[in-house]
């Protein structure tokens, strides 16, 4: 999952958006982040969670090895986070009764006024995702080309994730309802996390 998908898990516990929006930016045992308020560190822990269990998803492998399988190697399963965030928000009133447009809204708000709790790391790249509205791009080919080729760019190494949305657009049934079965799982064993872990 990328940005979207784990702010969408959060979507009913709003306090925990920024540290789980933010999570990428802190490496390591926890321990070292005691320093940080309890919410933020319940959002970092979620995020732990999300990535955990999407790494380990049937479904989600299987949509890796289709993009292995058309010659994409290092960045398969990172082409796989980006267009998993592609399917939740072209599909957004299947997920959500809040409109896209306002969740994006909501989002800014509770992270705005935590940045001063979150990593320089984080907040450079947040500054950027609000500056050029990346979020607003996810739902439709033309914006998740851009979302791709500008990660692409942010990799160390060169990388085919250019590629990608091609090899999605040859194989949207089979990809969309792989997303569609793991949407359904991380939803309900998400939830059953925060109410017995982070509550």
């Amino acid at each position: 999952m990328n940005f979207i998908g784990h702010a969408y898990i959060a979507r009913d516990f709003l306090e925990l958006i920024p540290g789980n929006f933010a999570g990428d930016a802190y490496k390591g045992n926890l321990d070292k982040f005691d320093h940080l308020p309890k919410h933020i560190l319940r959002g970092i822990r979620l995020h732990r969670y999300i990535d955990h269990f999407t790494d380990n998803a049937r479904e989600i492998k299987e949509v890796g090895q289709i993009f292995k399988g058309q010659g994409i190697s290092k960045v398969a399963f990172i082409a796989s986070d980006i267009l998993l965030d592609h399917f939740i928000t072209k599909n957004w009133s299947k997920f959500s009764d809040q409109a896209y447009p306002e969740f994006i809204q909501t989002i800014y708000r509770v992270t705005d006024a935590n940045l001063v709790h979150l990593e320089e790391e984080f907040c450079f790249l947040y500054d950027k995702l609000k500056t050029y509205k990346w979020l607003d791009q996810y739902p439709t080919e033309e914006g998740i080309d851009v979302i791709l080729w500008q990660f692409s760019r942010r990799i160390g190494f060169d990388n085919d994730l250019n590629s990608c949305l091609g090899i999605y657009q040859n194989n949207r049934t089979e990809i969309d309802g792989l997303f569609d079965a793991f949407m359904k799982e991380i939803v309900k064993n998400s939830a059953l996390y925060i109410r017995d872990k982070l509550h």
